[in-house]
């Protein structure tokens, strides 16, 4: 994203389960080397996250987090910024995405940023789609 003098970086990755300590170490590596202003996870397969769980997978100036848990072992979204940099104002979830609205602490600058996964069973998708449609 760019806006006038000011560019944010954003990962996006279907990291396809965290349930395993020595894959969450990789992932939280791999993010650490990007150095992104957000981040924007798919497949966790957590259903509950915590700031500790957080911190397993995450570097530590992504601090700040919203997340959909997990059905099962399928989904499960999480979208992460630094705090110190953007404050949340809302967000809201649906099925299959979760969706927050950002401002930047340096400027009035506000965006959103939608984080969705798609239902593997295909008779889901008409339903994902709808959801998507009502998040715009």
């Amino acid at each position: 994203m760019n806006s006038g003098n000011v560019s944010f970086s954003l990962i996006s990755w279907n990291v396809r389960g965290l349930g395993d300590t020595n894959k969450r170490s990789l992932v939280r590596d791999a993010i650490s080397s990007s150095r992104p202003n957000f981040i924007c996870l798919q497949e966790t397969k957590l259903d509950n996250i915590d700031c500790l769980t957080v911190k397993s997978f995450l570097p530590a100036y992504l601090d700040a987090f919203q997340h959909l848990n997990a059905a099962g072992t399928r989904g499960g979204i999480l979208t992460a910024w630094d705090s110190s940099a953007f404050t949340l104002s809302s967000s809201f979830s649906g099925p299959h995405s979760l969706t927050t609205l950002l401002t930047s602490s340096a400027s009035d600058y506000s965006f959103s940023i939608t984080n969705a996964y798609a239902p593997s069973n295909h008779h889901d998708s008409l339903a994902f789609l709808d959801s998507l449609e009502d998040t715009a």
